[in-house]
């Protein structure tokens, strides 16, 4: 008991009412206008639109997504590499409730069971506000980091917002729009006249233009099966980083990657990413890249597994912390757990928390965060941040009269 009762007080922390409020009673000016694009000539795709052409020096701040990806993700640390073990069922039942696949413990969870419905509508005028300043800026003129970093974001609040919305629920993939196509599928957002699904932001545009293939790993998909959702918010001065540490992580779990036998078996973001990435020789390819972010102990798995690298079967199960129960955290049972010593947090909850409290315990003891985590990566100085939850464009130095590095960093090649 005490085990759990420590544990949630790290869930306390992340999900204290006060900084909900705190963010809920964030004001939101209008954006900077600038001059609006031009109307697009027919193209053969209309995805064309977004073409990156860099001609300004400027910065988006989330400064918003910033602060509630702090108070409403749950940072799990790297794989342990650990298949879990099957939980077991509610005493004087055989029912299990909540998750129970192998790899619930890998990647980074989102407390939407603490989600109310004036944080899903706060979240949802957040998504109004990135389309707003899209539809006023000139988004291909901004440093190529600056849109990447743009496009990254508004995907994933798009994700969380939709799973808020629909919430609970066991699986993203349940979801369908009012159009009737699936999660990934169903248009969502119009920028420029243009209508974006969160297919069409990953592959038509991001996928389409960078040719790193780290930009996989920006992308969350709300199930337990995806690259993590970070507890930052990218930023371009930031987003290759960010994207490095994400990618780092979700290639040596085993969502990422896992072998049977001599056969290895890898995500099937690696395949929808293929036309863009892989698109030679995707075994050969495919490795190639993995390489570039796998441990010395993970690299040696790949190199042993000498047979044609195969798709795992894809865990669809939300990221959250109970699978979608039908219990909701009750935030004040929560605290009253960490004054007293004991908890009345739903039993699919605690027992969630105990489980990710002991993989934590296995992380310190192996010496695993010996290596730099996204806690530490440097943020935009705080006299360059303005107060406002939209993302606001700010100009930056002319890099023609700076002597060192372009303020819109080259992609890193892979």
């Amino acid at each position: 008991m005490k085990s759990v009762a420590a544990a949630c007080i790290v869930m306390a922390q992340l999900i204290a009412p006060s900084a909900f409020a705190q963010m809920q009673a964030m004001s939101t000016p209008s954006p900077v206008l600038v001059q609006s694009k031009s109307q697009a000539s027919q193209m053969a795709s209309p995805y064309s639109h977004f073409t990156p052409d860099p001609s300004r020096t400027t910065r988006l701040d989330f400064t918003f997504w910033d602060e509630v990806l702090k108070e409403s993700v749950l940072y799990t640390g790297p794989s342990l590499r650990e298949r879990a073990s099957r939980p077991y069922p509610i005493v004087g039942s055989r029912l299990t409730r909540g998750h129970t696949s192998h790899y619930r413990l890998e990647g980074n969870k989102v407390l939407f069971e603490g989600f109310d419905d004036d944080f899903t509508e706060m979240l949802g005028h957040y998504v109004e506000d990135l389309v707003a300043i899209a539809n006023r800026v000139d988004l291909t003129s901004l440093p190529r980091d600056e849109q990447l970093a743009y496009w990254l974001s508004l995907h994933n609040v798009l994700v969380v917002h939709a799973i808020a919305e629909n919430y609970p629920l066991s699986s993203p993939s349940r979801i369908k729009g009012a159009d009737g196509l699936r999660f990934h599928d169903t248009k969502r957002v119009t920028i420029d006249g243009v209508v974006l699904s969160l297919r069409n932001i990953r592959q038509d545009i991001v996928y389409a233009n960078w040719a790193n293939p780290l930009v996989i790993y920006g992308f969350f998909h709300g199930d337990i099966g995806s690259p993590s959702l970070q507890r930052k918010a990218y930023a371009g001065n930031t987003v290759w980083d960010t994207l490095r540490f994400s990618g780092t992580e979700f290639a040596n779990s085993l969502r990422g990657f896992i072998v049977y036998g001599d056969e290895p078996k890898i995500s099937r973001h690696y395949d929808d990413a293929a036309p863009y990435f892989f698109a030679v020789d995707f075994n050969a390819d495919v490795r190639r890249h993995m390489n570039s972010l796998l441990t010395p102990e993970v690299k040696t798995e790949l190199a042993d597994a000498t047979a044609v690298v195969k798709i795992a079967r894809y865990e669809a199960d939300v990221a959250d912390m109970t699978k979608g129960t039908n219990d909701r955290i009750q935030l004040g049972n929560v605290y009253s757990a960490t004054s007293s010593g004991t908890t009345k947090v739903p039993t699919v909850l605690a027992r969630a928390v105990n489980e990710t409290g002991q993989k934590m315990t296995k992380i310190r003891r192996r010496g695993l965060f010996s290596t730099v985590t996204i806690e530490d990566i440097q943020t935009v100085p705080q006299e360059d941040r303005l107060s406002s939850g939209l993302p606001i464009e700010m100009e930056l130095p002319d890099p023609s009269q700076n002597t060192g590095s372009s303020s819109d960093s080259d992609e890193p090649s892979d």
